[in-house]
């Protein structure tokens, strides 16, 4: 059983037909392949999927997680597989934040228990609020109402969200450059399964498997060294 919270496209999402898809679903089902498995998925929310698979409710987790030391106290990452920065998210005629310094007092939206919630809460300063959702494109529709300043999120999330939805007026005032990579989560300890994915992920690209999937929902190389 893998875990999944499928509401950030274009890594994992439910399409129109109410299929499992998306960069880390394509990639997760090529490495079972490899590894002679068959996935069984489970979508939930983000901030839980730590905690289900310590717990034993899925073998492990793909699901746009940034590798981090404070999860790797709590669980095993594979090899990094992709890596991101974070987008500031604005309404497209907003012209004054243009910096990090301008979110100071600032209505920031996120996606609750990710690194960009992280980010904002560093942010703001006592004058400023970061508001937690369980999706981003909760987010996203509330600084189009205006609820919101700003939306902090996962940079190729954003642009995606922005591509597939240009009715509305939002717009990335800027990145923040974080270097953050993806990891597949797997409960600590589970030194076989770990091994087994590393393997596939390194065969995958050796092959050109994971270029392929990479150039089919981001219309761009892979960096060399990812995984």
């Amino acid at each position: 059983m893998v875990g999944t919270a499928a509401d950030f496209a274009p890594f994992e999402f439910i399409d129109e037909n109410g299929n499992y898809a998306g960069f880390d679903i394509e990639l997760m089902n090529a490495i079972a392949e490899k590894i002679g498995y068959e996935v069984k998925w489970e979508n939930a929310d983000f901030a839980g999927l730590v905690a289900s698979l310590q717990t034993g409710k899925y073998d492990a987790v793909i699901s746009g997680m940034t590798i981090t030391a404070s999860r790797q106290e709590e669980v095993d990452f594979s090899k990094p597989y992709f890596r991101s920065d974070q987008a500031v998210v604005v309404q497209a005629s907003n012209t004054t934040i243009l910096s990090r310094e301008d979110l100071a007092d600032k209505k920031i939206g996120v996606q609750l228990g990710t690194t960009g919630e992280l980010l904002a809460r560093e942010l703001v300063s006592d004058k400023g609020n970061v508001y937690a959702y369980d999706s981003p494109d909760q987010a996203f529709l509330d600084l189009n109402t205006g609820r919101l300043d700003a939306v902090v999120n996962d940079l190729p999330v954003s642009g995606y969200f922005l591509v597939r939805n240009q009715n509305l007026p939002l717009k990335i005032a800027f990145t923040i450059e974080t270097e953050e990579y993806y990891g597949i989560a797997i409960k600590k300890g589970n030194t076989e399964l770990a091994e087994k994915i590393n393997n596939a992920l390194v065969e995958l690209k050796q092959e050109g498997k994971y270029a392929e999937i990479y150039q089919k929902w981001f219309e761009t190389e892979p960096p060399a060294d990812i995984p």
